[in-house]
């Protein structure tokens, strides 16, 4: 089983998800337009109770606090990040008033009542579980009826611009050096990619442990698709960031609350999910049978990868780069760039070794990067006489 992100947390004793908050207007500005894709305004959160499992370090957290619900529980099982959460509450003593903190796991985690709002960021498609689709019902049972519950997903052709690149780390390093050295040799190779990103404002070093060395990185993935058939039946498609749905029906033709946003979100996703591999770029919808091929060659190179980190079998080198160009001939039919970015770091790993400075120059390959993760809100149905009770489900 791939070690979880907690345990790797744990064992390192770190939480790498420091963010730069030095213009704290800005952070602020950045959340408030995340939460605007997903139908929440300031005033919405006000005097309500909120629930957010697995803040890391809290960075994310504090606009929520600023918001100003009645009651705010930070559930956080990692003991460094409960205590980078206290030291930066400490620095903004105006936002802690409505703040708990519980130390437990999201497993662990039994809220005596349900909250008006459930945030899990950043955790569920991470956490290293063989099955996500549980935990996220299970974090959806905090879920008032009525309430909103926001989340995010990964999948594999959002994700691909760092797996290419974790398999060039994990190529580049000694797996039995400590992680210090490891994250020393890979800067050089991928700062100059991070820094061409706009807004980029979590640390480089953070972002390598966690997305080129962290093993839960590369376990379950939980998709848009998969996050909707997992509460299909109690919870219903709210919001998306980035914005991909769309809904032209006339409102008096909609029969009720869950009368089929769920089905055509689905089917938004398979319309667009090639719109995630590069985030430079919009196109517009295409054949979904086409887009679940791509989909299909982007799991197989990440099934590749993933072997390569079991196995360590220096022939994996070949078919990743025979998957790359699969993937770019693919791709080319929409997106020269980005087919571009694809072969370039295909050539790359079929020279005699893989030339790390070649990596970090490569003028095609610096700039892509896939969509990551991508949000998703979802409202809780009322019980079946519309009623607003604070009953919980059981999964």
């Amino acid at each position: 089983m791939t070690e979880s992100l907690l345990d790797f947390y744990r064992r390192h004793q770190i939480s790498p998800v420091r963010q730069d908050i030095r213009d704290l207007d800005a952070h602020f500005a950045r959340r408030a337009a995340l939460y605007r894709h997903l139908g929440i305004l300031p005033r919405f959160l006000r005097g309500r109770t909120v629930v957010e499992i697995g803040p890391g370090s809290g960075f994310n957290s504090l606009y929520t606090a600023a918001c100003q619900p009645s009651k705010y529980v930070l559930v956080e099982p990692n003991p460094r990040g409960v205590a980078d959460i206290r030291q930066l509450f400490s620095g903004y003593p105006q936002f802690a008033k409505p703040i708990e903190i519980v130390s437990l796991s999201a497993d662990d985690y039994d809220a005596p009542e349900a909250f008006d709002f459930v945030f899990c960021e950043g955790m569920l498609a991470l956490a290293g579980v063989p099955d996500p689709d549980r935990l996220l019902r299970k974090v959806a049972r905090n879920t008032a009826p009525g309430g909103l519950l926001v989340i995010t997903c990964i999948d594999a052709v959002s994700q691909l611009g760092e797996v290419a690149r974790r398999f060039v780390a994990q190529w580049l390093i000694d797996p039995t050096s400590g992680m210090d050295r490891q994250v020393a040799a890979l800067l050089p190779v991928f700062s100059p990619h991070l820094s061409t990103l706009r807004g980029m404002n979590r640390r480089h070093d953070d972002w390598i442990v966690d997305n080129l060395l962290n093993p839960a990185s590369i376990g379950p993935l939980l998709s848009i698709p998969d996050a909707i058939a997992a509460l299909d039946g109690r919870f219903d498609v709210f919001g998306a960031s980035p914005r991909f749905l769309a809904d032209w029906r006339w409102y008096k033709s909609i029969g009720g609350e869950s009368d089929r946003f769920n089905e055509m979100a689905i089917d938004d996703y398979w319309s667009y999910v090639h719109n995630l591999i590069d985030y430079r770029q919009q196109w517009p919808a295409r054949d979904p049978a086409e887009n679940r091929r791509l989909y299909d060659a982007c799991a197989a190179m990440r099934h590749a990868v993933f072997e390569y980190e079991r196995v360590r079998d220096p022939a994996v080198v070949t078919v990743v780069a025979d998957r790359l160009d699969a993937i770019a001939a693919n791709v080319g039919a929409f997106s020269r760039p980005t087919a571009g970015a694809l072969a370039a770091l295909a050539a790359i790993l079929r020279r005699p070794s893989i030339d790390a400075a070649a990596v970090a120059e490569s003028r095609d390959l610096a700039p892509w990067f896939g969509r990551g993760q991508q949000y998703l809100s979802f409202s809780r149905r009322l019980n079946p006489t519309g009623a607003d009770t604070n009953e919980r489900h059981d999964d």
